[in-house]
Protein backbone atom coordinates (compact mmCIF):
# COMPACT_ATOMS: atom_id res chain seq x y z
CA UNK A 1 0.00 0.00 0.00
CA UNK A 2 0.98 3.55 -0.60
CA UNK A 3 0.60 6.61 0.84
CA UNK A 4 -1.80 8.82 -0.53
CA UNK A 5 -3.14 12.56 -0.82
CA UNK A 6 -7.27 11.60 -0.18
CA UNK A 7 -8.12 13.24 3.53
CA UNK A 8 -10.91 11.39 3.36
CA UNK A 9 -10.64 7.92 5.50
CA UNK A 10 -13.51 8.21 7.98
CA UNK A 11 -15.41 5.09 8.49
CA UNK A 12 -18.36 3.98 10.38
CA UNK A 13 -17.38 -0.09 11.09
CA UNK A 14 -13.79 -0.42 12.72
CA UNK A 15 -14.03 -3.65 9.34
CA UNK A 16 -14.36 -1.09 7.16
CA UNK A 17 -10.76 0.56 7.80
CA UNK A 18 -9.63 -2.75 5.78
CA UNK A 19 -8.13 -2.03 2.68
CA UNK A 20 -9.35 -4.49 0.04
CA UNK A 21 -7.88 -2.50 -3.11
CA UNK A 22 -11.45 -1.09 -3.91
CA UNK A 23 -12.82 2.53 -2.37
CA UNK A 24 -13.54 2.83 1.69
CA UNK A 25 -16.92 2.78 2.58
CA UNK A 26 -16.62 6.11 3.90
CA UNK A 27 -19.05 6.87 6.98
CA UNK A 28 -22.76 8.23 5.61
CA UNK A 29 -23.40 9.74 9.13
CA UNK A 30 -25.24 8.87 12.37
CA UNK A 31 -28.39 6.88 12.84
CA UNK A 32 -31.75 8.82 11.57
CA UNK A 33 -33.14 8.17 15.09
CA UNK A 34 -30.30 10.64 16.36
CA UNK A 35 -29.78 12.56 13.39
CA UNK A 36 -33.59 13.84 14.27
CA UNK A 37 -32.43 14.68 17.74
CA UNK A 38 -29.23 16.17 17.27
CA UNK A 39 -30.10 17.96 13.94
CA UNK A 40 -27.08 19.58 11.88
CA UNK A 41 -24.99 20.54 15.35
CA UNK A 42 -22.92 18.40 17.20
CA UNK A 43 -21.32 18.86 20.76
CA UNK A 44 -18.64 16.29 22.19
CA UNK A 45 -16.80 16.01 25.15
CA UNK A 46 -13.09 15.14 24.31
CA UNK A 47 -11.53 12.67 26.48
CA UNK A 48 -7.86 11.68 26.24
CA UNK A 49 -7.29 8.20 27.47
CA UNK A 50 -3.48 8.30 27.81
CA UNK A 51 -2.13 9.36 24.15
CA UNK A 52 0.95 11.48 23.14
CA UNK A 53 -1.91 13.98 22.68
CA UNK A 54 -0.93 14.88 18.90
CA UNK A 55 -4.55 14.35 18.10
CA UNK A 56 -5.86 16.01 20.54
CA UNK A 57 -3.46 19.25 19.26
CA UNK A 58 -4.49 18.28 15.60
CA UNK A 59 -8.52 18.45 16.95
CA UNK A 60 -7.14 21.66 18.83
CA UNK A 61 -6.38 23.37 15.84
CA UNK A 62 -10.13 22.78 14.09
CA UNK A 63 -10.86 25.78 16.88
CA UNK A 64 -8.88 28.16 15.10
CA UNK A 65 -9.48 30.90 13.13
CA UNK A 66 -8.11 29.04 9.94
CA UNK A 67 -10.20 25.88 10.36
CA UNK A 68 -13.41 27.58 12.57
CA UNK A 69 -15.27 24.61 13.75
CA UNK A 70 -17.91 26.47 15.20
CA UNK A 71 -19.16 27.69 11.70
CA UNK A 72 -20.65 23.66 11.01
CA UNK A 73 -22.15 23.84 14.61
CA UNK A 74 -19.59 21.71 16.12
CA UNK A 75 -18.07 22.70 19.26
CA UNK A 76 -15.98 21.05 22.18
CA UNK A 77 -18.21 21.82 25.62
CA UNK A 78 -16.06 21.24 29.06
CA UNK A 79 -18.93 18.90 30.32
CA UNK A 80 -20.18 15.61 29.41
CA UNK A 81 -24.10 16.94 30.50
CA UNK A 82 -23.67 19.12 27.81
CA UNK A 83 -22.56 16.77 25.42
CA UNK A 84 -24.20 14.95 22.41
CA UNK A 85 -21.02 12.74 22.27
CA UNK A 86 -17.71 11.57 23.30
CA UNK A 87 -14.51 11.93 20.97
CA UNK A 88 -11.99 9.48 22.18
CA UNK A 89 -8.14 9.36 21.79
CA UNK A 90 -5.40 7.48 23.25
CA UNK A 91 -5.27 3.89 23.38
CA UNK A 92 -7.44 3.83 26.66
CA UNK A 93 -5.22 2.83 29.52
CA UNK A 94 -6.18 0.53 32.83
CA UNK A 95 -5.78 3.87 34.35
CA UNK A 96 -7.66 5.87 32.21
CA UNK A 97 -10.91 3.54 31.79
CA UNK A 98 -12.88 3.81 34.39
CA UNK A 99 -13.08 7.81 33.82
CA UNK A 100 -13.71 6.93 30.26
CA UNK A 101 -16.84 4.70 31.36
CA UNK A 102 -17.97 7.54 33.88
CA UNK A 103 -17.61 9.96 31.26
CA UNK A 104 -19.80 8.36 28.98
CA UNK A 105 -22.22 7.64 31.34
CA UNK A 106 -22.59 11.45 32.05
CA UNK A 107 -23.91 11.93 28.19
CA UNK A 108 -27.28 12.06 28.18
CA UNK A 109 -28.59 9.78 25.09
CA UNK A 110 -28.48 8.95 22.74
CA UNK A 111 -24.76 8.75 23.22
CA UNK A 112 -22.28 9.29 20.20
CA UNK A 113 -18.51 7.99 20.20
CA UNK A 114 -15.73 8.78 17.87
CA UNK A 115 -12.68 7.17 17.84
CA UNK A 116 -10.27 9.33 16.73
CA UNK A 117 -6.35 7.97 15.55
CA UNK A 118 -5.01 4.54 15.37
CA UNK A 119 -4.28 4.53 19.34
CA UNK A 120 -8.31 5.10 19.96
CA UNK A 121 -9.03 2.30 17.32
CA UNK A 122 -6.76 -0.33 18.11
CA UNK A 123 -4.11 0.71 20.66
CA UNK A 124 -1.52 2.22 17.74
CA UNK A 125 2.13 1.56 18.85
CA UNK A 126 1.31 0.61 22.41
CA UNK A 127 -1.45 -2.89 20.90
CA UNK A 128 -1.42 -5.46 23.21
CA UNK A 129 0.65 -4.03 25.95
CA UNK A 130 -0.64 -5.20 29.42
CA UNK A 131 -1.11 -0.74 30.53
CA UNK A 132 -3.64 -0.82 27.57
CA UNK A 133 -6.91 -1.43 26.73
CA UNK A 134 -6.03 -1.64 22.65
CA UNK A 135 -8.32 1.14 21.90
CA UNK A 136 -11.90 2.12 22.52
CA UNK A 137 -13.73 -0.66 20.98
CA UNK A 138 -15.00 -3.21 23.17
CA UNK A 139 -15.68 -0.96 26.38
CA UNK A 140 -17.72 1.36 24.30
CA UNK A 141 -19.82 0.96 20.64
CA UNK A 142 -18.34 3.10 18.51
CA UNK A 143 -19.99 5.23 15.69
CA UNK A 144 -17.64 6.78 14.33
CA UNK A 145 -13.64 5.75 13.18
CA UNK A 146 -11.09 8.37 12.36
CA UNK A 147 -7.88 6.59 11.54
CA UNK A 148 -4.16 7.99 11.30
CA UNK A 149 -1.54 8.76 13.82
CA UNK A 150 -2.24 11.56 14.02
CA UNK A 151 -4.71 12.56 11.22
CA UNK A 152 -4.83 15.27 9.44
CA UNK A 153 -7.48 18.12 10.66
CA UNK A 154 -8.93 17.80 7.42
CA UNK A 155 -9.70 14.61 8.08
CA UNK A 156 -10.75 14.97 11.48
CA UNK A 157 -13.15 17.79 9.78
CA UNK A 158 -14.28 15.45 7.02
CA UNK A 159 -15.48 12.71 9.30
CA UNK A 160 -17.30 14.88 11.89
CA UNK A 161 -19.14 16.75 9.28
CA UNK A 162 -20.31 13.40 7.17
CA UNK A 163 -21.42 12.19 10.87
CA UNK A 164 -23.65 15.35 11.24
CA UNK A 165 -24.69 15.08 7.28
CA UNK A 166 -23.32 18.40 5.85
CA UNK A 167 -21.23 16.32 3.54
CA UNK A 168 -21.96 12.67 1.81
Amino acid sequence: MTNGRDYRLTVAKRADLTFTGKELKLAEGMADDIQKILGRALRLREVCAAGCNACDADTNVLNTVGWDLSRFGIQFVASPRHADGLLVTGPVSHNMAYALKETYEALPAPRIVIALGACAISGGPFRDSSAVHNGVEGMLAVDLYIPGCPPHPLTILDGLLRLIRKIH
